[in-house]
C-alpha cells in the first residue's frame, strides 16, 4: 500500500493589525506584518487549554514601533515562561516569567517567537538577531 499525503502546509496568518487570537488558531502561523507596530493578544489560557500552539514570525520590519504578544486574562503575572535567545547579546538566552513578549526596536525579517499552553502556562521559545530585540515585561 502507498504513502498517503495530506495538505500539510501551515495555517499562516498575516497580521496588518491588532489581533485577538481564539482557542481556533492553535497551530497557525502569525505573519507580523504591520510597518506600524500591533499587539497579538493570546486566548486566555483557560480558554487555549493544553496543546494550544502558535508561531509568531517577523514578516515586516518596523522603524521603531513594537510588535506586542500578551495574554488575555490573566491575572497571574509569570503567564509566559519563555527562553528568547538574541544573537547579538553575549549574555545568554533569557528565562524569565512575564505577561508580554515585545518584538522592540527595529526586528529583523525572521525574528520569531513559538508558543505552546500546557494548560495553566504559556511556554515561549524564541529567536532574534538584535541584541534586546525581544523584551519581557
Amino acid at each position: 500500500m502507498g504513502r498517503v499525503f495530506f495538505d500539510t502546509r501551515k495555517n499562516v496568518h498575516s497580521l496588518t493589525a491588532d489581533y485577538q487570537a481564539l482557542a481556533s488558531d492553535s497551530n497557525k502561523v502569525f505573519m507580523l506584518n504591520a510597518a506600524a507596530g500591533l499587539t497579538l493578544t493570546l486566548p486566555a489560557v483557560a480558554d487555549a487549554q493544553e496543546g494550544w500552539h502558535c508561531q509568531v514570525i517577523v514578516g515586516t520590519v518596523t522603524t521603531s514601533n513594537n510588535y506586542v504578544i500578551t495574554e488575555k486574562t490573566s491575572a497571574d503575572t509569570n503567564v509566559i515562561i519563555s527562553h528568547l535567545v538574541e544573537m547579538a547579546d553575549t549574555a545568554g538566552p533569557t528565562n524569565t516569567g512575564h505577561t508580554t513578549i515585545t518584538f522592540a526596536g527595529t526586528p529583523a525579517l525572521n525574528d520569531r517567537v513559538e508558543i505552546f499552553c500546557d494548560g495553566t502556562k504559556y511556554y515561549a521559545v524564541g529567536l532574534g538577531v538584535a541584541d534586546a530585540a525581544q523584551v519581557q515585561a
